[in-house]
């Protein structure tokens, strides 16, 4: 149990140390690895730094985007994207009966503590896309902006 609660110390104390740093942006935001046709729509787009009150430089400001498309078939799809060296883009679909709108996709932005409040300590990092139809809620999806960082510290604590 105590070599546990370290494990997580640890965890915790990494993603800190990354999060005050910045996360170290890049520009690698490759269009390509979006799939999508051209009779998609862009219904939705939110974007958030969650360092930029926080960063000393311009290029050390990170953004996270989700992006909510839909064709005329009905099928949505959800994109996120980030210039952050922790994150893998990550895209889903959802096949609906009708359209949706702007006003039927809530997108919810917390911290890594599941705060919806940011500070330098604990920055935003975590977005939950719901999508709604007719006023159901119809898809709830948790995306991590920072999936890559936890998969560093899960391999560098199966090493030891």
């Amino acid at each position: 149990m105590r070599i546990k609660n370290i494990m997580i110390s640890a965890c915790f104390m990494f993603l800190l140390v990354f999060g005050l740093t910045s996360c170290s942006a890049k520009n690698t935001e490759n269009k390509d690895d979006l799939i999508i046709t051209p009779d998609m729509e862009l219904i939705c787009e939110e974007t958030v730094s969650p360092n930029k009150e926080y960063a000393e430089k311009e290029e050390d400001i990170v953004n996270y985007t989700v992006e909510v498309y839909q064709n005329k078939d009905n099928v949505i799809l959800v994109h996120s994207k980030s210039n952050s060296e922790f994150f893998k883009p990550l895209q889903y679909e959802l096949k609906l009966d009708t359209n949706i709108t702007k006003e039927d996709v809530d997108i919810e932005w917390t911290t890594l503590m599941e705060k919806p409040t940011p500070t330098k300590e604990d920055q935003l990092g975590i977005a939950y896309v719901s999508i709604s139809d007719n006023g159901k809620l119809v898809s709830k999806r948790k995306i991590s902006f920072v999936n890559r960082a936890i998969e560093i510290v899960e391999d560098t604590l199966d090493k030891k």
